[in-house]
């Protein structure tokens, strides 16, 4: 029996700001150690509506209610205050801070309020992006194509597709876990879903089948397999992080079971512009 993985999907607002779309009950937790005022530093209201559309749908833009909900309910979520901090990437990067405060994720916040960012320490995985992709983005000369690329995907989209793979590896690789291998047969499925997604964004394709039908349609064979689909996030590290602020996004990326994996990235003349597809197995 197929065990199928779906995560929800991932959205933007505009051509350069997107969200990350999830299923959700918004329940009270107790709240953080500090006021309000000291979480400025690691909050943007803004960032925080746009990448969590569950609480905009009941918050809107109103940013004492989010912060609120930020102090008293995201951070032991897990949730993204600001583009400039990840809580579950420092957890990961700092193994002597995860041995002093475990789970606690509010502690790493302010530790990296209070002494973190002063010590150097890195916030989010820019600097290690910086480094796997030099300035220029598709238009550089430096290529990251190191495997199959799809027939169907420009020269441009294709750089783009293992970008996202490369961002994707360091991650695992920073949480103990193998590096996924791109196949033709996946490298193909995963542009034909990200070239599907700009006529009918969701997981079922646009002949109202599943995406999963997509994987035998291009030869792909597997035990276990799971998708994650993003539009608008105009360049991989964007589109990464989006991917990560999403608990089902994440789950995918971090999965041990999975292998293979393969990238697709369309442009589009429509108002989002870009679409994005992984698709896993093992």
């Amino acid at each position: 029996m197929q065990r199928q993985r779906k995560t929800v999907s991932v959205r933007m607002l505009s051509a350069l700001m997107a969200m990350a779309l999830s299923i959700a009950m918004v329940l009270p937790a107790q709240a953080a150690p500090a006021d309000a005022a000291s979480y400025a530093a690691v909050f943007d209201y803004i960032y925080y509506a746009q990448c969590y559309p569950d609480l905009q749908a009941v918050f809107g833009n109103d940013e004492a209610a989010l912060l609120n909900h930020f102090i008293t309910c995201g951070m032991a979520e897990g949730r993204q205050g600001n583009a400039e901090f990840n809580v579950q990437y420092y957890k990961a990067r700092y193994a002597d801070l995860q041995a002093v405060f475990g789970d606690d994720l509010p502690a790493y916040y302010m530790h990296y309020m209070t002494c973190g960012k002063a010590e150097g320490r890195q916030g989010n995985g820019v600097a290690v992006i910086a480094e796997l992709i030099p300035a220029g983005g598709a238009e550089q000369t430096v290529s990251y194509i190191t495997g199959p690329v799809s027939a169907a995907a420009t020269a441009a989209e294709s750089e783009y597709a293992y970008q996202v793979l490369a961002i994707m590896n360091q991650i695992r690789a920073e949480n103990g876990l193998s590096a996924l291998t791109p196949t033709q047969e996946l490298m193909n499925t995963a542009q034909m879903r990200a070239e599907e997604l700009t006529v009918h964004y969701n997981h079922n394709r646009p002949d109202g089948s599943s995406c999963f039908t997509a994987f035998a349609q291009n030869g792909v064979s597997y035990r276990a397999a799971a998708e994650n689909i993003a539009a608008g996030q105009n360049n991989p590290q964007y589109v990464m992080d989006c991917w990560m602020n999403s608990s089902g996004h994440r789950a995918n990326i971090l999965n041990p079971v999975y292998t293979h994996v393969g990238i697709g990235c369309c442009y589009s003349n429509d108002y989002y512009g870009i679409y994005w597809s992984q698709n896993f197995t093992n």
